[in-house]
């Protein structure tokens, strides 16, 4: 007699990695393609950053987050690869190949601001300027991409039922947490600009970063199971549904009490330099942000027969990281707004909107990151051990 076994993995996913691919790799040639004609033919007059204080554009603004989601994501992975967390081990393996494909769209979109990226390359890390910040980033950057490069080649590249170098974990998280800590010092230790200024900022990017790896986390893979949660192997339901859930709702709700926060006192304070805050608050754009990009994702987190539902939960996670690198924005604009020793020849504040060039810097990056996970999704196991 015949008996029907049924097997306990989840049905394979639909190629969604392989139409991802495609569709990115096309982006990645138009819109490469065009900043590097624009880069070619007129420069940098190609990016609307101007001399009087606007120094750091859209550019910047696209380095800094996919940079922050990148040590956010390594971060997220540790708690298994470091710590020996089993519930988030379903999540380490994407978790860490999206760190490597977050940074490399970082740094394309810094090497496309910089005027000789090659150049700077060589000369930042040498250069012996032991009292800036950007410096020791720069080192710190180095050694997490040797960290990740080591993961993805002993550890990614092995199977899914290898287990993670140590030592190269280890190093992942101390760098990571270490590249964010300075990069929140880069801003939060400038006391001529108050709008940065504030020994908290440090600890908002930690946050930010988590918060980021924890929607990328979510969003990706639901993308890897053709948006169909049914797919989901028991293990990565459990954590999605439980602790991770829990982490986002957690994460959410701090990064909404720094923004809040920093409005009060923004709008509170008559420093010169916080006036910022009040140009932000009377922008529909702003109002958006803080009732839907924050307040929406923490209604359904903080509810707790919300977030138990993978549905709500990954419009959560759109909506969040949507609303996070609109907060990237607001404050690496923000803060240049009101120019230094502006004198009598500025009034009021400056006026800064992206270039098609920038929003073409932003669009490589974003279909850089997404070749790169892509292949990831088709040539490495990055699913959950065992499952």
């Amino acid at each position: 007699m015949n008996t029907a076994v049924a097997s306990s993995r989840p049905a394979a996913a639909p190629p969604a990695a392989g139409l991802v691919l495609i569709v990115a790799a096309v982006g990645l040639v138009i819109a490469g393609g065009y900043v590097l004609s624009q880069l070619m033919t007129v420069g940098h007059t190609a990016y609307n950053s101007d001399s009087r204080g606007i120094f750091w554009g859209l550019p910047i603004v696209t380095y800094d987050f996919f940079l922050l989601s990148s040590t956010g994501l390594a971060m997220l992975s540790s708690a298994w690869t470091v710590f020996g967390l089993k519930d988030f081990e379903p999540i380490a393996r994407r978790a860490t190949w999206l760190a490597v494909a977050a940074l490399v769209g970082g740094v394309a979109a810094l090497f496309m601001e910089l005027g000789y990226p090659l150049r700077a390359m060589l000369l930042i890390p040498f250069s012996m300027q032991t009292s800036a910040p950007l410096v020791w980033k720069v080192w710190g950057v180095i050694v997490y991409a040797l960290a990740l490069a080591w993961l993805v080649l002993k550890w990614l590249a092995a199977g899914r039922d290898a287990a993670p170098p140590k030592i190269a974990s280890i190093v992942a998280l101390a760098a990571a947490a270490y590249i964010t800590f300075v990069a929140g010092g880069v801003y939060g230790w400038m006391a001529m600009r108050p709008f940065w200024f504030g020994g908290e900022i440090s600890l908002a990017f930690i946050v930010e970063a988590l918060l980021g790896a924890v929607t990328f986390v979510i969003i990706f893979t639901h993308l890897s199971h053709g948006f169909d949660d049914q797919r989901f192997d028991a293990r990565t339901k459990a954590l999605f549904s439980g602790p991770l859930a829990v982490l986002f709702a957690v994460l959410i709700a701090a990064h909404a009490f720094f923004v809040v926060s920093r409005l009060v006192a923004g709008l509170w304070s008559n420093a010169d330099g916080m006036q910022v805050w009040h140009h932000l608050w009377s922008r529909p754009a702003f109002q958006a942000q803080l009732w839907i990009g924050i307040g929406a994702p923490l209604v359904i987190m903080v509810v707790p027969g919300l977030r138990k539902s993978l549905g709500l939960q990954l419009v959560a996670a759109v909506i969040a990281v949507v609303a996070l690198f609109a907060a990237r924005y607001d404050f690496v604009i923000g803060g240049q707004l009101v120019p230094l020793f502006k004198g009598s020849w500025v009034h009021g504040l400056l006026e800064y909107a992206p270039s098609l060039t920038e929003w073409a810097v932003l669009a490589t990056a974003v279909f850089l990151a997404n070749v790169i996970n892509a292949a990831g999704e088709r040539r490495l196991d990055l699913g959950a051990p065992g499952a």
